[in-house]
């Protein structure tokens, strides 16, 4: 068994992936979060996002396009998961938060020991409020609520990534390459991978010597590679060397916001959502 997987060339138009590159940086240029590796990421729920969407026709569109209940049917049509009960909605994404809510968003991109005591006392009662909430209104449905959470990213000559799949409460992902890395350079690519030994459940970061490559997809300009996050959907990136420039890509899923994602029922150990990015 290998992971369920597609590829499409040319999901978006060329001149529409060089205009989102354009007015990212022109609009929310020193905004992005460092996460891994140098990794440079703009959550699609922060106040900077909004910002972008309200300057930008291009992000508007892209956005409007992905955050959507077609465009996760669609994905699910290709990966032969039509049957899944899934409900796309918003909860971390708001496009006109409350001002108690935007003052939240605004302390949730700061460092910790810049906000000041009282400001911290409201942050860490409402961070539990939202948590609280979540959890009551998601996990108690009967139905599987989804929402679109995904960023844009610049990584660096030096970005890598392990083999892994991804955290637990992503169900359908996908990958938009917004640029081609140049021919002088290596690395950068996607990796996707099959545990090759002999055992009942699948660890959740294998190590190299217990998988085998099944694909290698280049990063092109406009293309959409999508997966279902399940235990065997294992992958990773080689390491970007000698490239002039970032390599731009949207990246995000489907991520479910209070049930169980029954797609790891083998995998080996958790790998916990980091939501608080998307707060």
């Amino acid at each position: 068994i290998i992971m369920n997987y597609k590829i499409l060339e040319n999901f978006i138009d060329k001149s529409l992936c060089s205009d989102l590159i354009k007015d990212a940086d022109t609009f929310s240029g020193n905004d992005h979060i460092q996460v891994l590796n140098n990794r440079l990421l703009l959550p699609s729920s922060s106040l900077s996002f909004l910002n972008l969407l309200d300057k930008s026709q291009s992000w508007r569109k892209i956005h409007n396009k992905l955050n959507s209940q077609n465009f996760l049917d669609t994905l699910l049509k290709l990966l032969n998961l039509e049957k899944q009960n899934f409900l796309v909605t918003n909860y971390f994404f708001d496009y006109e938060p409350s001002k108690i809510h935007r003052k939240y968003k605004e302390l949730n991109s700061k460092n910790i020991s810049t906000i000041g005591s009282v400001n911290l006392v409201f942050y860490i009662l409402y961070k539990f409020y939202r948590f609280i909430k979540r959890k009551f209104k998601y996990s108690l449905s009967s139905k599987s609520y989804v929402e679109l959470l995904y960023d844009y990213s610049k990584s660096p000559n030096g970005y890598k990534r392990e083999i892994h799949r991804d955290s637990d409460s992503r169900t359908i992902v996908f990958l938009i390459y917004l640029n081609d890395l140049n021919e002088n350079g290596s690395g950068g690519d996607l990796k996707l991978h099959k545990y090759i030994k002999n055992e009942k459940k699948i660890p959740a970061q294998p190590s190299e010597n217990e998988c085998s490559l099944i694909d290698t997809i280049s990063p092109k300009k406009g293309k959409l590679v999508i997966f279902l996050n399940s235990h065997d959907s294992l992958h990773s990136v080689s390491e970007m060397k000698n490239h002039k420039g970032y390599r731009h890509f949207l990246y995000g899923s489907f991520t479910l916001l209070g049930k169980k994602n029954n797609f790891l029922s083998k995998s080996f150990n958790k790998l916990k959502t980091n939501f608080n990015i998307f707060e």
